[in-house]
């Protein structure tokens, strides 16, 4: 499936199931990974909306990109306070990821091998996921849904002894994707389990 094939939240499932069961990354760590996906979203800030397919474009998009140096000013910007709305909330956001890796980075935790479990950023945020492919496959699944059970990639278990049959996940239509739900996906991305 292609980016311009998508047209409802299953489709952007499957099709970021697909990355991951065709391995997409090429070896990039997960801050480089982001490094490349704000440099491709940055190209699109006068937009208020992404359409599905220039989302999704994106998402594969940061996998090719070549991959901005790490900036100093982002760690200031990550860190100002205000509300931010749109691109500018979406900017922080990515700022924000990439110098917690960074500072993981440097203090050994991503060496952890049991990180998966969850650790605290060195700025406090609580992070499970550190790996471009499970991170967009959490970042879809907690954002917008469209995970079937028989998928593969994550393991379900539904408590108290549901049928996964029985789960009611609904499917809608996504016409677009704004900046402030691309930022919900980033941190889903972050801490989604």
């Amino acid at each position: 499936m292609t980016p311009d094939q998508l047209r409802t939240n299953r489709d952007l499932y499957l099709f970021v199931a697909a990355l991951v069961e065709n391995d997409e990354r090429q070896g990039r760590e997960l801050e480089e990974y982001l490094r490349a996906l704000w440099r491709l979203g940055s190209t699109q800030q006068a937009s208020d909306q992404l359409t599905l397919a220039c989302f999704a474009g994106l998402l594969v998009g940061a996998f090719r990109e070549q991959v901005p140096a790490f900036a100093a000013a982002w760690q200031d910007i990550a860190e100002e306070e205000g509300t931010h709305v749109g691109y500018s909330r979406w900017e922080r956001t990515i700022f924000s990821q990439i110098v917690d890796l960074r500072e993981m980075r440097d203090a050994g935790m991503l060496a952890n091998e049991h990180r998966y479990f969850g650790v605290d950023a060195p700025r406090g945020r609580r992070w499970f996921n550190f790996d471009p492919l499970t991170y967009l496959e959490c970042a879809v699944e907690g954002t917008f849904g469209g995970w079937r059970p028989g998928d593969t990639g994550r393991d379900y278990v539904p408590a108290n002894n549901f049928e996964l049959d029985d789960l009611d996940i609904p499917i809608f239509e996504m016409a677009r994707v704004s900046w402030d739900q691309f930022a919900d996906f980033l941190r889903a991305g972050q801490s989604f389990e």
